[in-house]
């Protein structure tokens, strides 16, 4: 089961909350990642905290209170700073230069004239190695002078999937950019995006903030907006729904993206058969729902790369990639439902702000 968190007060103070609370999940990711970036990237532990070093002062110009949490994460769960940092600049340490984005997630957006019930809906499965199973944590934070957020992440991060106060949702597709640099990571990019009181105003910070890497967000909102943000470094472009329910995977869907040399190559195995499965199965179930959402989130064509992806058991275990949780966030009742593992086999949690 995932684990809740609830912080707040200083930035300090969130950040020893949580590292408190969390410590036995944070050592867990630590060991995952001191695994995975020396499987994936071939980079040592050692060499990871190096690379992550630039990426302070980048997060201290966007959000300077992000760093003050990541001291008392650090504090909290008996770790240095540096640590933490790494934990938080995870994605740059592995993919930022990459040629290839990881093959993953998938994500559907829903307006309120598309569904039964006139709500807007944001859903996505979150795909990822398997070894990050048990680190998932669930944290609700009251930050002055930002809404309060339900962020659904990994241990020891401070940014992720989730919900807003003011009815703002956020999500993430893995995107392969052209080229990486030092700015702001991803995670907390998306902490900054969430902690927006508007539409506009998220699409302003992904838009104004020095970009490390790139990928796909997707913003909805209680008084029915919705939309998908392509970024990279350099670029970005923003997809529209038409009034239609929206659905996105791993590749490039921009023109301006994709012409502009921005976008790059990217794994080919599932990302096109995903969203082309999503499309279909939105189209079968008519005016969606929360259940319609998690039918077509546990769909298995192209098993085990599937929409609700399971392990492939030809390959190393320190490869293998799982749908370790799935959320549909009714954006209009600030409810986000949560399951524990893949869709297919586990009840979705209610939380709510």
């Amino acid at each position: 089961m995932h684990q809740f968190i609830k912080i707040s007060g200083t930035p300090y103070e969130r950040g020893f909350q949580y590292g408190s609370q969390a410590k036995e999940r944070i050592f867990k990711v630590i060991e995952e990642y001191k695994v995975l970036f020396e499987k994936e990237a071939s980079i040592s532990w050692d060499k990871a905290i190096k690379l992550s070093e630039p990426f302070r002062k980048e997060i201290e110009d966007y959000r300077p209170d992000l760093i003050d949490e990541m001291q008392g994460i650090a504090d909290g769960a008996g770790v240095d700073l540096v640590t933490i940092l790494t934990l938080n600049c995870r994605s740059e340490i592995m993919f930022a230069k990459a040629k290839l984005a990881e093959d993953a997630c998938t994500t559907i957006g829903v307006l309120p004239e598309a569904s039964a019930s006139g709500h807007t809906y944001l859903a996505q499965n979150w795909d990822w190695w398997a070894i990050g199973e048990g680190t998932t944590v669930i944290v609700e934070v009251e930050q002055t002078p930002y809404p309060k957020v339900l962020i659904i992440t990994e241990a020891g991060l401070v940014g992720g999937k989730g919900l807003n106060e003011n009815g703002i949702a956020l999500s993430l597709n893995a995107l392969s950019a052209r080229n990486g640099r030092i700015g702001v990571p991803a995670i907390v990019l998306l902490r900054g995006a969430l902690s927006c009181p508007t539409i506009p105003k998220a699409i302003d910070a992904v838009a104004k903030a020095k970009r490390a890497g790139s990928g796909c967000v997707g913003l909805a909102s209680s008084d029915g907006l919705l939309l998908f943000i392509e970024y990279a470094p350099i670029d970005m472009d923003i997809l529209l729904s038409d009034g239609e329910t929206i659905c996105h995977s791993n590749h490039w869907l921009s023109m301006k993206m994709i012409l502009g040399g921005e976008a790059t190559n990217y794994s080919y195995n599932s990302t096109f058969i995903r969203l082309d499965r999503a499309r279909r199965l939105v189209k079968q179930e008519g005016k969606m729902t929360v259940e319609g959402l998690f039918r077509v989130l546990s769909d298995h064509a192209g098993h085990p790369e599937d929409v609700c992806r399971h392990d492939d058991e030809t390959v190393a275990v320190y490869h293998r990639h799982r749908s370790l949780w799935s959320m549909v966030v009714d954006v209009t009742d600030k409810k986000l439902y949560l399951t524990d593992s893949n869709p297919c086999k586990t009840q979705a949690r209610e939380y709510s702000l």
